[in-house]
C-alpha cells in the first residue's frame, strides 16, 4: 500500500513539473486571420436548401476583426421541395476570434420561392462558430442558431435557422 501511494505521488509530481515546462515553452495563441481571403463552399445556415456560398473577408487593420459579406444561392428540383430556389446574402461580424475558432453574429436578407407560387422575403440574424483544424488551417467548418422571419404571400413566418435548431456550413478559403 505504502509503495503504490508512494509511485501515485512521484508520478504526479512528474506530470505537474511537465505540465508547468509546457506552459512555459508554448508558443503565443494568434486569431485566425481571414483578412483579404476569400471562402466558397456551401451552408444549410440561411435558405430552404443547401446553398453555394461565397464569403470574402474585408481588410481590416487587425487580424481579430474579420467582417464578412456572404453572398448565397440554392434551388431544389425534389418533389417533396418542388422547384424551390433561394437567393441571398449576409453581414457576418467576428468578435470572438481565437487561433482555431471564430465566434460571430450576423444579419442576413435573402428571397425565397418555393412551387413558383410562395415566395417570401427571409431576414435572419444569427450567432454562430466556425472551427478551423489544426493541419487544415484553410477549412472552416461552421455552425449557427439564430431566428427566421418570412414575409411573403403566406404571411409572416417565424422559426429557428432554417426549420433545425443549428445550421451547418463548409469553407474553404483562398
Amino acid at each position: 500500500m505504502g509503495y503504490t501511494l508512494h509511485m501515485l505521488q512521484r508520478t504526479s509530481r512528474f506530470l505537474l513539473l511537465a505540465a508547468c515546462l509546457s506552459l512555459l515553452f508554448a508558443a503565443p495563441a494568434e486569431a485566425k486571420d481571414l483578412r483579404k481571403r476569400f471562402g466558397l463552399g456551401f451552408t444549410t445556415q440561411f435558405s430552404p436548401v443547401s446553398s453555394l456560398s461565397a464569403k470574402i473577408t474585408l481588410p481590416a487593420p487587425n487580424p481579430t476583426i474579420n467582417i464578412q459579406i456572404q453572398a448565397l444561392v440554392g434551388f431544389a428540383i425534389l418533389a417533396k421541395q418542388n422547384n424551390t430556389f433561394f437567393a441571398g446574402g449576409r453581414f457576418l461580424y467576428t468578435f470572438i476570434a481565437e487561433d482555431n475558432l471564430n465566434v460571430y453574429g450576423g444579419i442576413g436578407v435573402g428571397w425565397v420561392r418555393w412551387d413558383a407560387i410562395e415566395q417570401a422575403v427571409r431576414i435572419q440574424p444569427v450567432v454562430g462558430v466556425e472551427f478551423f483544424f489544426f493541419g487544415l488551417e484553410n477549412l472552416g467548418i461552421s455552425a449557427e442558431g439564430g431566428v427566421t422571419v418570412d414575409a411573403g404571400t403566406a404571411g409572416v413566418d417565424v422559426m429557428t435557422s432554417s426549420g433545425n435548431f443549428l445550421g451547418a456550413g463548409v469553407h474553404y478559403y483562398f
